[in-house]
């Protein structure tokens, strides 16, 4: 039988600014929550805290290993590169602890929204166990103001500018730096700023305050040395194919052949820059027509049935290099030594059948060939049932 279907196409580590206003979290939320709200926003910029993340590499031992290399990245070199940048993005901006007394800090803050000038902290809360948590204590701080402040992680800025005590203002034009500590009225030492034309240390112009807190470099790096990644890796890989989405076909219920029409109609007239036209409406276009030399081959099965693996063995004296061998599943517990030993036995690399593949080619039973014939895409479905 023979019927046509209908073709289907189809690190410088300076966290992200945060306004602080709207609440940012609720009052309970979980590690695995801050994780992925964090990342939303752009805080982590690539870095992870937990080590947690689900693999969606076909390839999962390779992605944790690339995730893994990472984190092996933030070392003293990395930060040596993250300090050549000349300066954050004003000219004009402030450094705070978050060991400063709170009454300070609310302070800090005030004087920075006021004058519109971007505060950064070193790193987290101590006792944190995410960027989220500091987030929310630094939110209710600012809760009542009229004007919040934009407040970023800066760990990069700290070491660059020798930042050890807070507040600290620093003004930086690229020509000339100009630093204050115990400061954080903005009048005052704009004021001071216009009276030099060279870099300058002012000093001391009130109480300061140690920065206690390490950089978040250094506590992300601390958090990722506890984390045992070959466990990590073990966990992901023998999860992968219970998490992974599978789309189970039915068995073909006998041989049967359709074809489908890749001929695509013009619903309008396709014009160049030049206005020559390159294709009128209601021109018909046959795209493997114009591809002499194209190559088709899919063999699409379920290789938890021994009578497709047979069937496909039988094809294997016909093999082309091209060819590719699709799998609707693999085994759940085992699925990376079932892949493996397709592999070994037939000798080439298995994919795992897509929801794109499906409704590409029509996909309704298997095992499948798909091929093609005449400028067609040819679809054959083959029944094993009373076979073997």
């Amino acid at each position: 039988m023979q019927c046509y279907r209908k073709w289907m196409m189809p690190i410088l580590l300076v966290v992200t600014p945060l306004v602080l206003g709207k609440p940012l979290v609720q009052n309970e939320i979980t590690p695995e929550q801050a994780i992925k709200m964090a990342k939303e926003k752009g805080w982590l910029e690539g870095l992870n805290l937990s080590g947690e993340d689900t693999a969606t590499s076909k390839d999962v031992e390779q992605f944790l290993e690339h995730a893994q290399g990472q984190i092996k990245g933030i070392t003293d070199r990395a930060l040596e590169n993250d300090i050549k940048v000349t300066r954050p993005s004003s000219a004009t901006f402030m450094f705070v602890s978050l060991s400063m007394p709170r009454a300070s800090l609310i302070d800090a803050f005030k004087n920075a929204a006021a004058g519109n000038v971007t505060v950064y902290i070193n790193g987290m809360f101590e006792g944190d166990k995410n960027i989220m948590e500091t987030m929310a204590r630094l939110n209710a701080m600012a809760k009542d103001m009229t004007l919040k402040p934009t407040v970023k992680f800066g760990p990069s800025w700290f070491k660059k500018y020798n930042i050890q005590r807070v507040p600290a203002l620093v003004y930086d034009d690229a020509q000339s730096q100009l630093k204050m500590l115990g400061m954080t009225q903005m009048a005052f030492f704009n004021e001071k700023v216009a009276t030099v034309k060279q870099s300058t240390d002012f000093g001391a112009y009130g109480a300061t305050f140690p920065v206690q807190e390490l950089s978040l470099i250094e506590q992300i790096k601390q958090r990722m040395e506890t984390i045992d990644w070959d466990k990590k890796k073990q966990a992901a890989t023998q999860n992968y194919w219970k998490k992974r989405t599978t789309f189970p076909l039915e068995l073909a219920a006998k041989d049967e052949v359709f074809y489908i029409d890749p001929t695509v109609a013009i619903k309008r007239d396709v014009v160049n820059r030049a206005g020559v036209v390159l294709a009128k409406a209601g021109s018909k276009f046959n795209p493997l027509a114009e591809m002499p030399n194209a190559y088709l081959c899919l063999y699409i099965l379920d290789p938890s049935d021994p009578k497709q693996l047979a069937w496909l063995d039988t094809k294997m004296e016909h093999f082309d290099y091209r060819d590719q061998i699709i799998v609707t599943q693999l085994d759940a517990d085992n699925g990376w030594e079932n892949l493996a030993d397709l592999r070994r036995r037939y000798g080439r690399d298995i994919y795992v059948l897509e929801q794109e593949v499906i409704t590409k080619f029509a996909i309704k039973a298997v095992p499948s060939m798909v091929s093609m014939e005449n400028n067609y895409i040819k679809v054959n479905e083959f029944s094993v049932r009373d076979k073997l």
